[in-house]
């Protein structure tokens, strides 16, 4: 996963910064530890008290023993530079420990914040794949028939998503009046419960046929109950008004021809 990727080379990162930082570190303090030597003659000795061979400090050699940094013409000035920010950084075993602990800080906010990033990415993503992988199945009356009083239709679906529907529940009734309200109620016993996998753009049709003993206009409701691959259950409704010339179109609320 490329989210896990970025945090182990973030985690190397920063163990190489501690290990630099404490090698760093472990420089100052034996600088700052190590004994002083020099061209010195012992007390006792005839010399005085003067180094053996002394003479004349060179300026840059007088710079260097007090701490300073100098900058000798155009082509020194990065050299100038770059010594004050060593000073700056490493002028002690304090600095040191200082500007580590700050560098450590950083990475680990910086570390938090792209984990952070990455698990919000990780969870839309989990959130988002249902929707695109899943079954949408639509269905409705079909090769409807009208004979004087008699009317008579079949029922037919089709799945349009990328994954396996299995066809739970469906229900077809007929209605004198077009349905009102924005919850749509149907008579239970016209239920039927059923168990058919319905494949991805594979039409199905069910070889019984609804009868209706209403003379048109009338009302052809009903639903379909669906599970996806994910477990989840989903419902197509319809609602279809039928003139008397057989012409049907869409009717009722919009809650009856919802789908979810």
């Amino acid at each position: 996963m490329p989210g896990s990727r970025d945090c182990v080379m973030r985690g190397l990162a920063v163990a190489f910064l501690v290990l630099f930082w404490s090698f760093a570190l472990l420089q100052v303090t034996q600088a700052g530890s190590a004994p002083e030597h020099g061209n010195y003659a012992s007390a006792g000795s005839d010399t005085g008290g003067h180094a053996i061979g002394s003479g004349e400090i060179a300026p840059e050699e007088e710079a260097a023993e007090s701490g300073q940094c100098t900058r000798t013409g155009s082509a020194g000035a990065l050299g100038f530079y770059a010594c004050r920010l060593g000073e700056l950084i490493f002028g002690s075993a304090q600095r040191a420990i200082v500007t580590f602990a700050a560098l450590l800080a950083l990475s680990t906010l910086l570390l938090w914040v792209n984990t952070r990033r990455a698990v919000n990415a990780a969870r839309i993503a989990a959130e988002h794949i249902p929707a695109v992988e899943r079954a949408y199945v639509f269905g409705g009356p079909t090769d409807l028939f009208l004979l004087h009083d008699q009317a008579s239709v079949r029922l037919a679906m089709q799945n349009y998503g990328k994954t396996p529907a299995v066809i739970r529940e469906w229900l077809v009734e007929f209605l004198a009046q077009e349905p009102r309200g924005r919850k749509p109620t149907y008579d239970a016993s016209k239920r039927m419960v059923i168990n058919e996998i319905l494949e991805p753009f594979k039409l199905f049709s069910p070889p019984m046929v609804f009868r209706s003993e209403i003379a048109a206009p009338f009302y052809i409701v009903g639903y379909l109950t669906y599970e996806d691959v994910f477990r989840r259950s989903h419902t197509t409704r319809f609602c279809v008004g039928v003139a008397r010339d057989g012409k049907a179109a869409y009717a009722g609320h919009p809650a009856w021809n919802g789908y979810d």
